[in-house]
Formats: structure tokens, sequence, C-alpha cells
């Protein structure tokens, strides 16, 4: 065992999460010049294992592909990442279809502004007494079909679609904050519904059945499954340290610049070491534990930071992608509040979806985007 993880906390930790069945190779050092050596062994540990086949494409001649296996010790989560996988042909993918669903979509769409009065729910009285919340081009309403106690829905534009790089600065302030009055709402009508979260799927293949622009907002009064993982190990972690996880992982990234990317305000944004997706960007508040602290500064940082990823996103050619925040009920020095991003297949009428086996039934994601390189891509545009 690394001397890093001789603390009680990890000593503990690691008998979880140790993995004895792999073949466990040197610590990687080169793999198509992508991955980079790395000191966070208290914080994360990663195997290199080969597998070999003879490859048609090549004669048939032994081929080797180096593949990481990532764990993160705080929670036990686990990645896989081979980036040779990017190179796969896709028997689904097409190169129509993009702008017939825009077309297709618009008609009749409830979301727009001639139809969202007469289309869309409202909100009871006692929750919300003007039935709407509306906040610039921004209107949050019920969401028709919930999957949570308080469930709304957020438009972030009166326009039908608008390409990732084209979401304004004044859309997306409005959009947040409208978001956080909803939470408020639901904060003083019911004091056990305290977990909130705010996502985004854009556009299908995120998981979006509407294609005009729009976030999800819901409040719990239990976390989801991975947000109780995370409030429960970084407690467990800051009371056996007297040290908030995430402020000494961005300190370490910082110091490390594998994976760090820059700071916009009080946000520090960095790319995962063990992501739950392709091309993963994270923002974490470096003094805001939960949503319900965001004020209008917080807003206008975490605006200005969204905006730079998905100016990078499309240059990237990344068109669609699945955004959600996790956070703390509240104040809590054990914890930081987190916006995670990722990367979406792009969208058309045949694609291959990024989700197989491995990440519904197995929750172990399957990753073709080294997160060193990501940073090393992105991080101009954090500068």
């Amino acid at each position: 065992m690394h001397k890093a993880l001789a603390t009680p906390f990890f000593q503990k930790l690691y008998k979880v999460v140790k993995l004895t069945s792999l073949n466990v190779y040197k610590q990687v050092n080169a793999c198509y010049n992508l991955l980079e050596v790395t000191n966070l062994h208290e914080l994360f540990r990663k195997w290199l294992v080969e597998s070999e086949l003879r490859s048609p494409a090549d004669n048939f001649n032994l081929e080797k592909q180096k593949l990481e296996y990532r764990k993160e010790l705080l929670t036990g989560r686990a990645c896989r990442i081979n980036v040779k996988r990017s190179e796969r042909k896709k028997q689904a993918q097409s190169g129509t279809g993009y702008f017939d669903l825009i077309e297709l979509s618009a008609k009749n769409c409830y979301f727009c502004p001639a139809n969202i009065k007469t289309a869309t729910p409202m909100f009871p009285p006692s929750l919300v007494p003007e039935g709407r919340i509306k906040v610039g081009e921004t209107t949050v309403f019920p969401n028709l079909f919930p999957f949570a106690k308080y469930h709304a829905v957020a438009t972030v534009s009166r326009q039908h679609f608008l390409g990732i790089d084209e979401f304004t600065l004044k859309q997306m302030q409005d959009t947040i904050e409208a978001s956080v009055k909803f939470f408020n709402y639901v904060k003083s009508a019911d004091e056990r519904a305290v977990y909130p979260r705010f996502s985004w799927n854009f556009l299908p293949p995120a998981g979006a059945s509407v294609v005009h622009p729009h976030v999800q907002l819901t409040v719990d009064e239990h976390p989801t499954n991975l947000a109780s993982l995370y409030l429960t190990a970084c407690k467990r972690y800051f009371a056996e340290s007297n040290k908030n996880y995430w402020l000494y992982l961005l300190e370490t990234e910082r110091d490390e610049q594998h994976r760090f990317l820059g700071d916009i305000g009080d946000i520090s944004w960095i790319t995962s070491y063990v992501p739950l997706g392709n091309d993963e960007i994270c923002g974490v508040f470096r003094n805001i534990s939960s949503l319900y602290e965001l004020d209008g500064k917080a807003i206008s940082d975490l605006s200005k930071g969204l905006k730079r990823v998905f100016t990078a996103y499309t240059l990237f050619g990344v068109h669609s992608f699945n955004l959600s925040t996790f956070s703390a009920p509240g104040e809590d020095e054990s914890f930081r509040l987190i916006v995670r991003i990722i990367a979406r297949p792009y969208p058309q009428c045949y694609y291959n979806n990024d989700a197989g086996f491995m990440e519904r039934l197995h929750e172990e994601v399957i990753v073709e985007s080294m997160p060193e390189k990501v940073a090393a891509d992105m991080r101009e545009y954090f500068g």
C-alpha cells in the first residue's frame, strides 16, 4: 500500500475498493501520449492492463491495447478508459436528421411562447402563488410527468432551438435565478424537502424528450444514490482528516496541473480523474455547499463557466450533453456544491448511445476520452 494510504480513513476504505483479480502492470507513464504520471495516490488508484488480440486491420498480427482501470478511493466509484475505442466504426451512425429534428419539433412546441401559457401545467397556489415563475426568457412550471415530489421544468430561451454555443449569459443567469426561486418556494413549503438538483439534458442523445432548451429542477427529502455516497463519504473524510475533500482535491489538482482548467470567480473547473462519461468537466464552488446559497455573484460565476464549457465543447464537436449538480441540504463544512457535465453523442436519426450494460447495470462507466487530454485541449478556454 502506498504510504499516502496509511491514514485510518483510507486504511478502512482501501479494504473495500482494492481489486485483487487484476493483472497489475507497472505504473502508467505512456499510452498514446495521453497519460500523465500522477501523484494523487491519496485520492485515487489506477491499474494498467493489456488486452491482446489479432487484428484483421493488420493482417491478424498481434495487437495489444492498453486499458486503465481507475478508482476513486473516497466513494469506491470506478471507470475504465480505452482511448482506442473512440476509433470504433458505428453501424448506426448517420450524418442526417439533426436539422430535420429541429424543424419537425418546432411544430406546435408547447415550450414556445405561443403555446406555453395554455399547454404547460401550473403550480398549486400553496407552492407558487402566481402559478408559474418568470425571469427574463425563463418560465418555470411543473413537469407534466414528474419523477420527484417537487419536479419542475425551466425553459432557457424563447427561441425554439439554440446550439450550445449560442446561449447568452443573460439567458443562463435568468434560468439559474428562476431555478433558485423555485427551490426556495419548495424549501418554504416543505421543510423536509432539502435536496435540490439543477439538471440539463440537452437534445435527445442526452435523454431530452423536447428539443426546446429546458432544464429539470427536482427537490427531494433524500439525496440520490450517488449524491448520498459523496455526502456521506465527505463527512467521514472530514471527521477523520479535518479536511474538506473537495478543497483538498482542488489544491492538489492545481499543483499537479494535469486536470486543472482554471478559476471563474468562486468556481474552480477541472476534469474528473474518474469520469462519469466522456469529456467530463467538473465545476467546484470553493465557498458554497448548497444550491440554496447561490446569490447573484455565484449565479454569474456559474453562467460564465458554463458558457466557456459550451464554447469549448462546440469547437471539439460536442453538441449534446448532460449536466447536473450535487448539493448539500444547506451550509456544510465537509462538502462543496458541484456541477458535472458530460458529452453525449452527436444528434442524428440513428446513432450509438454511449451508455450500455456496464453503465446501466453495473454502474461502471466505459470512457473513450482521457481526462488529462481533455484538460490539455480545453484549458485555454478557462484562462
